[in-house]
């Protein structure tokens, strides 16, 4: 009797599907475009022809989706760097919990570090609000994404979280396949990156036994990505002031699709990825708690604070620091001219019709600054 696929839903596909989605994906017309547009210097019939003879998802990702990031690269990253990866085991599987800044870039800059270092790619969460048509879901399950299914009922967000923490635990301590999840529901919008309870809540579910040991069997690495022109910016602080007048904010046609691509597309200057080490190293089990939530808080700040830790801060964010505080504390970590640079970029962004120059302004602010926030009030908790 065949088994159940108790995972089919969501998990990516496997190296026997792969086949079927490659026939669909090279027919759709802007697939085809991608190709051509980024994979410059190439022959198009020639880079199709390869491709149906891929034969695993791995190859797919390392010999046409990587090279296609590098170009991502190239066009909108001036320096790209990481740190931290040799506190990690290479033979181990890790659950990295990221900041989230960027829908798509965040976590395939990650994997472009996995591949260079002969490492096979992380399963990566990605929101089913965000495969909008089938060739996405298409793109994304070939790239070892599995999904995050949003659901509008407490019965089915129970039924979905916990699908969700079972096959996180299946990758990481049975097949042994690091996977990469979201600190949070959504990116960040105004650069505070704060744990959500319920992300350590939902991986919880699927091993509810101590709190310790059953996130311990994950290996959590908390994963920081600075950015030092942050992506969408303009689209982010819009979002948060209008939220802020309407209470509800309501998103417009293919507005997931446009943050998408000015995230890939906008320039972004220099980006940092930095690994941090595994959470469980810091776990004081001979804490008492006077709930769940409590310990659970206790654990989400354990995150944060090596998050924090590990920012690259870049001249615009003390920039903004500055002059939020209408201060000089940092003025030796930029120059007068770097200044000038970035509050002409400020100017730019916040100049849209239908909110006012003023409070984009001072939001865009707070997105760059709230970093060095939070870098310094790591200096309270000594």
């Amino acid at each position: 009797m065949r088994r159940k696929d108790l995972f089919a839903e969501i998990r990516p596909y496997t190296d026997q599907e792969l086949p079927y989605a490659i026939n669909r994906i090279l027919v759709n017309q802007g697939f085809i475009s991608s190709l051509a547009n980024f994979l410059p210097g190439t022959s198009l019939p020639a880079v199709v022809k390869h491709i149906r003879k891929i034969k695993t998802c791995h190859e797919m990702q390392k010999e046409i989706f990587a090279p296609m990031v590098y170009t991502f690269i190239q066009r909108s990253i001036d320096k790209l760097t990481y740190g931290g990866f040799e506190k990690l085991d290479k033979e181990k599987s890790y659950l990295f919990i990221a900041n989230h800044r960027d829908i798509i870039l965040d976590s395939a800059l990650l994997q472009i570090h996995l591949v260079e270092n002969g490492l096979q790619t992380t399963r990566s969460a990605i929101g089913d609000n965000l495969l909008m048509a089938p060739i996405y879901t298409d793109l994304a399950k070939i790239c070892n994404m599995f999904t995050v299914i949003r659901a509008n009922t407490s019965r089915t967000m129970l039924i979905n979280s916990t699908l969700l923490s079972e096959y996180i635990r299946m990758s990481i301590c049975k097949d042994k396949k690091s996977v990469w999840i979201a600190q949070r529901n959504g990116r960040t919008k105004d650069g505070l990156d704060k744990t959500q309870q319920g992300v350590l809540k939902m991986l919880y579910s699927s091993e509810k036994t101590d709190i310790f040991q059953s996130l311990k069997k994950l290996n959590i690495v908390p994963v920081t990505i600075s950015y030092e022109f942050e992506p969408c910016d303009r689209m982010k602080a819009r979002e948060v002031v209008l939220t802020k007048q309407n209470k509800i904010y309501i998103k417009e046609h293919n507005e997931d699709y446009r943050s998408i691509t000015t995230g890939i597309f906008s320039y972004k200057g220099r980006v940092h990825l930095e690994f941090g080490e595994p959470i469980d190293k810091f776990f004081n089990e001979d804490m008492h708690f006077a709930s769940g939530n409590e310990q659970f808080q206790y654990i989400a700040n354990l995150i944060d604070e090596q998050m924090y830790r590990n920012y690259k801060l870049f001249p615009n964010n003390y920039i903004a620091y500055d002059i939020r505080q209408n201060s000089n504390q940092f003025a030796d970590k930029y120059t007068e001219t770097e200044k000038r640079d970035f509050v002409k970029h400020l100017n730019r962004q916040a100049n849209i019709e239908d909110v006012s120059f003023t409070k984009m302004k001072k939001m865009l602010l707070e997105i760059y600054a709230n970093p060095v926030e939070s870098f310094l009030s790591l200096d309270n908790k000594k």
